[in-house]
Parts: C-alpha cells; sequence; structure tokens
C-alpha cells in the first residue's frame, strides 16, 4: 500500500495529430487518473516546441478537477521538445518526492518519440534533468503511440536508462486495459529494480548463437554481477522474451538435452539486496518445429521476419547484401506461417502479419537476383 507520485508528462505536437495517437495517450492518461487512490499525488505537464504551462498541474489529488481538465485538453500543435517536457517533469517529481519520501515516484511519458528540438537523443535528454537520489529513484515509463513516423528507439532507452520500462499502445481499448486498476496496481509496484539475465550455450551441444532483437540490451559479460542503473525494472507481474537462434553440433542426436543455463540477478527494491536464480535451458533436440506451441511458433516467425527484413539494410556502409538469401528465408517463413493457419488463422493480429509478410517477401523478391531460392522447404535454422 505504498503510496505514489505520478507525473504525467504529454506531447501535444504537430505529429501527435497523425491517426489516434492523441486519442490513445489521453485515454492512458484518464484511465490512470482514474486508477489512483486517495493517497497518490497526480501532476500533468504538456509539451510541444516548449512546456505549455497553461496546462500544467502540479502533484494533486486524483479526483481534483484541474487534472482531468489538463488531460482532456491535450491537443497537437508545433514541434516536439522532449526534453523541455522531461525536464520540468523531473522537476515536479522530485519536489513530490521530497515532500513524500515515503512514496514511490513515476514519471509516465506518452508520445511518439519524434523529437525535433533541443536534445534529440536519449541520453542527452537524460543527462539534461538527471536524477541523483539512488535509494528512492524516479522510476521513468514510456508509453509509445503511432506508427508511421515513430521513434521506438528513443521511448526505449529513455525508460531503459531511465529506471523504467516501456510500453508500446495501438489503440485506446488498449490504453484502458493496460492502466485498468487491477492492472495498475502490479505495474506500479516495484518487483525486480537491475534485473538481467545472462544465458550461457553448452559448447558440447551448441555450436553457434545468436540473439535476435534485443541488441540495445546486450551489455559487456563482467558487468553482469555489478548493480547497474541501465539494467531493467521489472514491474510485478511481467515477463520478458529473449529469443535466440541456434547452430547445434549434431543436430540429429535424438533425445532430450541440457543445452546451457540461464541466470538471473535483480535488487530488490525496498530492502537494497542483491537476489539471483539460476537454471538450466532444456530442450528436445529432435524436436521438429511444428511441435512447438503455436504461439511461440508465431512469435518466432515474426521475430525472424524483422530480423531478416532488416539485414536488407546492412549496418556497415558498402557491406554486401545477400538479398536472395534474404528473400528465400522471407518465403520459408511464410510458409511456416501458412501451416499455422489452421489453428491460427481466426485471430486478427494472424491475418495482419501475413499480410504484412507476403508484402515483405515480395519486396525482397524485386532485389532478388533471378536465380534465388524460393525457399519453400521451410526456414533452414
Amino acid at each position: 500500500d505504498t503510496p505514489l507520485n505520478v507525473t504525467l508528462v504529454l506531447d501535444a505536437s504537430g505529429s501527435m495529430q497523425d491517426g489516434n495517437r492523441v486519442a490513445i495517450a489521453r485515454e492512458a492518461a484518464e484511465t490512470i487518473r482514474q486508477s489512483l487512490g486517495s493517497r497518490d499525488r497526480i501532476a500533468v505537464v504538456h509539451f510541444s516546441t516548449d512546456v505549455l504551462g497553461v496546462l500544467t498541474v502540479e502533484h494533486s489529488r486524483p479526483d481534483d478537477s484541474s487534472v482531468a481538465w489538463s488531460i482532456e485538453r491535450l491537443t497537437p500543435h508545433a514541434s516536439t521538445n522532449v526534453q523541455a517536457g522531461l525536464n520540468l517533469g523531473v522537476q515536479l517529481a522530485d519536489e513530490a518526492r521530497r515532500e513524500r519520501p515515503d512514496a514511490f515516484n513515476y514519471i509516465i511519458l506518452m508520445s511518439d518519440g519524434v523529437a525535433n528540438v533541443d536534445a534529440t537523443n536519449p541520453f542527452a535528454i537524460l543527462e539534461s534533468s538527471p536524477d541523483l537520489d539512488y535509494r528512492n529513484p524516479l522510476r521513468l515509463i514510456t508509453i509509445g503511440v503511432g506508427i508511421a513516423n515513430y521513434n521506438d528507439y528513443l521511448l526505449e532507452q529513455l525508460a531503459q536508462h531511465g529506471n523504467g520500462w516501456y510500453r508500446y499502445l495501438d489503440d485506446t481499448a488498449q490504453a484502458r486495459e493496460t492502466f485498468s486498476r487491477a492492472n495498475w496496481l502490479a505495474l506500479s509496484t516495484p518487483f525486480a529494480d537491475q534485473a538481467r539475465a545472462q544465458v550461457t550455450w553448452d559448447p558440447d551441444w551448441v555450436r553457434a548463437w545468436r540473439i535476435v532483437g534485443y541488441e540495445n540490451r546486450v551489455t559487456p559479460d563482467h558487468t553482469f554481477e555489478q548493480n547497474r542503473r541501465e539494467f531493467a525494472e521489472l514491474p510485478s507481474g511481467s515477463a520478458t522474451t529473449v529469443f535466440y537462434e541456434l547452430v547445434l553440433r549434431d543436430p540429429a542426436r535424438s533425445n532430450a538435452a541440457v543445452l546451457g543455463d540461464v541466470e538471473v540477478r535483480w535488487v530488490d527494491p525496498r530492502t537494497g539486496s542483491t537476489l539471483a536464480q539460476r537454471a538450466d535451458v532444456a530442450g528436445r533436440v529432435d524436436a521438429p518445429f511444428d511441435a512447438g506451441d503455436r504461439f511461440l511458433r508465431f512469435g518466432a516467425i515474426v521475430g525472424l521476419a524483422a530480423d531478416r527484413y532488416s539485414a536488407l539494410t546492412p549496418q556497415v556502409e558498402n557491406a554486401e547484401v545477400d538479398t536472395g538469401g534474404i528473400h528465400g528465408d522471407l518465403s520459408a517463413l511464410l510458409w511456416e506461417l501458412d501451416r499455422l493457419g489452421a489453428q491460427l488463422g481466426s485471430l486478427e493480429a494472424y491475418a495482419d502479419f501475413r499480410f504484412l509478410l507476403e508484402r515483405l517477401t515480395a519486396a525482397a523478391e524485386e532485389l532478388a537476383p533471378p536465380s534465388s531460392s524460393s525457399g519453400s522447404g521451410g526456414y533452414s535454422q
């Protein structure tokens, strides 16, 4: 029952007029307000080219009419100065923290991340208003809205290095569900600070491996046992999935195996104690892809498709791109996706992704040489 100090930082820039971005942000902010209790306090900051002072509300009770009034008047115009909005948000949150030292403190940024005034780099933005009280930190939650002209990287990195977490909201219904009273009670309860995992693969079984996605969360091995602020905060009830692609030494070995182990370390936010758990990573080497859970298979196809399509844009200038191989892999993933149709075909997400993957495959085909493989025999790994 720890009370909360919540500071909403709302993007009122012109890019927020695209689609339903303002409606989603407004719905999420209002749902948070309604989910707070009488012992909690909430402030509101709007920003575009600069802070919109007339709409600023300092920390008040959630049922104060000025809070709902400010949220309702979120309107897009002008440019995007995330730095100015967060600077004032941090100032108000720090004042509330000093007045109520027994409370948890959250700054919630709702934006499309298209920063274009003053600092636009996440690290420069955070450095402009640093939080130096490590004993009772300000936890920065970032909420992303929009699809086109959307900066996922900025919002993710602000949250990662701001001692918080990041969510993407697709519509107003998801905004209401995410911040409903029941969910908010879990999300606003810090469960594990500075959480990190280290996976070690057994070289007797695994010849090579790589992580798919999550590249900007990878840190040097020697930092694993150090408590560092850039490691993740996990709220109560949350889950994190990391996807690896493995090359086995002997794929023909047909038995269950312990392929490696995973160790998780974190800091208890209440006591400051460092805790750890370890578990084996086990699996059946001989199990075919279609024997797995259908949602896990769907997620694997989504992750691999994004990974293969992004390879069309090399990270190193003038690097050679195997467009034929990428087209073959995307074709094979589309084939695997179609095999899931009988089990997941009624899901809207399945239909949407199949539509997308078809077009990604067609785009890759246009770049591939005429002799490239169709990839109709299944994904090679």
